[in-house]
């Protein structure tokens, strides 16, 4: 389990995006590389989006579960990241090293440099 501090859920964009930082899954994801514009998708990982409680799922014992309320997000921008990975069929999965502050302003193509890894992780049924 990761603390709510260490997320932020990322509405609006092209897909959901779930934004993670020092979290334990870092070294298991690929790092993350656009391609034609487009994120990877991550094999093997998938990403079950709830009001309470969020879970990102990898191959044999990655993954991490979190509490979605009680972080930055309330309740109404949680449902409504939620409403959007079901649309999507999954989510952004950005995870960025320790030490980058997950409420800050972001480079976006700084990030997608290969210092964060992730890919797009298919939404659980």
């Amino acid at each position: 389990m990761i603390s709510p501090e260490q997320v932020r859920l990322v509405s609006g964009a092209s897909a959901p995006i779930l934004l993670l930082t020092g979290a334990p899954v870092h070294p298991a994801l690929p790092a993350l590389r656009l391609r034609d514009g487009a994120a990877p998708a991550l094999d093997g990982w998938s990403v079950l989006a709830r009001l309470t409680l969020c879970v990102l799922d990898g191959p044999g014992d990655a993954g991490c579960l979190f509490p979605t309320l009680g972080g930055a997000a309330g309740p109404e921008q949680v449902s409504r990241w939620c409403a959007e990975v079901e649309r999507a069929g999954g989510a952004l999965v950005v995870s960025l090293p320790d030490g980058t502050d997950p409420d800050g302003p972001f480079d976006w193509p700084a990030l997608l440099d290969g210092r964060s890894h992730g890919g797009f992780a298919r939404a659980a049924a």
